[in-house]
């Protein structure tokens, strides 16, 4: 009788296992299939991709453009190049301003890390610019994800050592789509570890 009721146990498991496993890679999936999302803008000049932050999620999407670092808090890292004829430096002290389609701004100061790469193509200096930010708290990150960027203000220092800008203009829509992909990687990911969570207490 118990050898049978071990039976029961043992294959009621192995079931349990295995459907957990198809939901887990279902879900990874969808993850992998719309990973590679670029917010994009090109007029000769300059090329932007926007990086969001999230969760700790690397280990599953090392090589994807979606890069969240949980143990680091809430980033934002803008990666573009820069056409400019004369040598510069990002005004790192200055914030980037973002414009919203509704009308509203938000200037982020925290900035945690700078790197600007010059080369030259031709005739023409090119820069390769990141610049990382982290968001004081979570309503700051959460608000800035639910709006359509409509603009980004870019400050660096001119070659007359002045504070300057350039304005770079994004299609709302295109951040529209970012975010409606961001809050799928975040559901996803909240799915997946709540199926993990719920294999490990069996």
């Amino acid at each position: 009788m118990y050898r049978y009721i071990f039976i029961f146990i043992m294959f009621s498991s192995l079931m349990l296992s295995a459907q957990n496993n198809m939901d887990t890679n279902s879900i990874m999936y969808d993850i992998l299939k719309n990973r590679a999302y670029i917010t994009e803008k090109d007029k000769l000049t300059s090329k932007i991709n926007i990086l969001t932050s999230w969760k700790n999620t690397q280990k599953y999407m090392r090589e994807n453009s979606f890069r969240f670092f949980k143990r680091y808090g809430r980033t934002l890292t803008l990666e573009f190049r820069y056409r400019y004829p004369y040598y510069f430096q990002v005004a790192s002290s200055t914030p980037i301003i973002f414009m919203f389609d509704d009308g509203s701004t938000l200037e982020l100061t925290n900035i945690q890390k700078t790197v600007y790469n010059p080369f030259t193509m031709g005739n023409l200096k090119y820069y390769d610019i990141e610049v990382r930010y982290k968001f004081n708290n979570d309503n700051e990150f959460d608000n800035f994800t639910t709006k359509s960027i409509s603009n980004i203000r870019f400050n660096f220092i001119n070659n007359l050592n002045e504070n300057t800008y350039e304005d770079i203009a994004i299609s709302p829509t295109a951040t529209s789509n970012w975010q409606s992909n961001f809050t799928m990687f975040r559901d996803a990911i909240n799915k997946l570890e709540e199926i993990q969570g719920s294999a490990n207490t069996y």
